[in-house]
C-alpha cells in the first residue's frame, strides 16, 4: 500500500511544480489535461486540499476543490501516473479524498468529479464512490490547413476590438456573467479568477476580442488561448449578450478568433462545449469541427 499525504490549502503552493510534472505525464499518456484551469487557480490561491503520495516526485495525486460557498459543489480531479495504474492507488486516493471531504466539506454539499477522456478506470472509481454521470463535455478539434476560415461579417452597428486589461475587466465580467448565467463554471468567474488567468503564461490580450455596439457597450467576446509551446490554439470562451442572440454575432466572433489562430502558425484549433448546448455544437460542426474527446462529470446529486 502506498503512503499518502494530505496537504492543507495553505501548503499546496509548495507542490505545484511537482504536480505540473505529474500532470504532464498524464497528458502524454491520455492526451488530456487531468486538472482544469479553475483547479489550478484554486490550488495557487490556497483554496484546495491536495492529496499526494509520499515520494518527492508525486507518483499519484488528487486535487480537491472545496469552494468557500457551501452552495457550490466540491470538484474532485484525480490522476495516477501511467506506471502506477492497476495496483490500487486510484482506490486509495478515492478513499483519502472521501476522508478529507467528510472532515471539511459542508454536510449537504454536492460532490462532483471529472473523468477527462471518460477513462474506463476513472468511471469505475466514480461509480464505486457512489457518483453518477450527469454532464458530458466534448473537446472538438479542427486542423488548420489555411490562412483564413472565411470573411467575417459583423452585424451593422457593431465593431470588434481587442480586450484592454484593467480597463475592460468589470464590463467583461458583467457580460460574461450574463452570457453564461446558466453555466456552472464560466458564469461564476470573479475578478480574482480573471486576474489569475491574466497572470498565466498563455494570456495574450491580442487574442481576446470584444464586440461592442455603437455606444461602446460590450455585447460579445471571443477569448482565444494558446499555451506556450503548444501547436494547438483554443476557442477558450465565446459569449454574447442574450439580447443579441440570433443576430450572427456569435458566428462572427468565432470566425474572427479562428482567423487569428490560423494566422499564428498553429496546427490545430480545439474547443470545449457541453453536449446539451446543441446550438453551439451545431455551429462548431458547421465550421468543420469534429469531436475528438469526451469528458464526463460525475455527481452525488444525480
Amino acid at each position: 500500500m502506498t503512503q499518502l499525504r494530505v496537504h492543507a490549502p495553505a501548503e499546496t503552493s509548495n507542490h505545484l511544480a511537482e504536480l505540473r510534472k505529474l500532470a504532464d505525464l498524464g497528458v502524454a499518456a491520455d492526451h488530456n489535461e487531468p486538472f482544469g484551469d479553475q483547479t489550478w487557480v484554486e490550488l495557487r490561491a490556497g483554496r484546495a486540499w491536495l492529496i499526494t503520495t509520499g515520494s518527492p516526485d508525486l507518483t499519484g495525486g488528487a486535487a480537491i476543490v472545496i469552494p468557500e460557498d457551501a452552495e457550490q459543489p466540491v470538484v474532485v480531479e484525480l490522476l495516477v501516473t501511467p506506471d502506477e495504474r492497476g495496483n490500487g492507488l486510484g482506490r486509495q486516493l478515492v478513499d483519502a479524498t472521501t476522508q478529507v471531504l467528510a472532515q471539511h466539506a459542508a454536510e449537504q454539499q454536492a460532490i462532483t468529479a471529472w473523468s477527462h477522456g471518460d477513462h474506463p478506470a476513472a468511471r469505475r472509481l466514480a461509480i464505486k464512490a457512489g457518483l453518477e454521470p450527469v454532464r458530458v463535455l466534448y473537446r472538438m478539434a479542427l486542423e488548420i490547413d489555411r490562412e483564413s476560415f472565411g470573411d467575417v461579417t459583423i452585424p451593422q452597428g457593431y465593431s470588434i476590438r481587442t480586450f484592454v486589461p484593467g480597463d475592460d475587466d468589470a464590463a467583461w465580467l458583467a457580460l460574461n456573467a450574463t452570457a453564461f448565467a446558466d453555466h456552472p463554471e464560466q458564469g461564476q468567474l470573479t475578478q480574482d479568477d480573471l486576474e489569475a488567468r491574466k497572470a498565466e503564461s498563455w494570456f495574450d490580450p491580442e487574442g481576446f476580442f470584444i464586440v461592442e455596439d455603437a455606444q461602446g457597450t460590450p455585447a460579445g467576446f471571443h477569448w482565444t488561448k494558446t499555451p506556450v509551446g503548444s501547436a494547438s490554439g483554443e476557442v477558450y470562451a465565446v459569449g454574447v449578450h442574450p439580447d443579441t442572440q440570433g443576430s450572427g454575432l456569435g458566428k462572427a466572433l468565432t470566425l474572427h478568433g479562428m482567423n487569428h489562430l490560423a494566422g499564428s502558425g498553429l496546427e490545430k484549433i480545439v474547443l470545449y462545449v457541453d453536449d446539451e448546448n446543441r446550438p453551439a455544437v451545431n455551429l462548431y460542426t458547421s465550421l468543420g469541427f469534429g469531436v475528438e474527446n469526451t469528458d464526463v462529470m460525475f455527481s452525488s446529486n444525480s
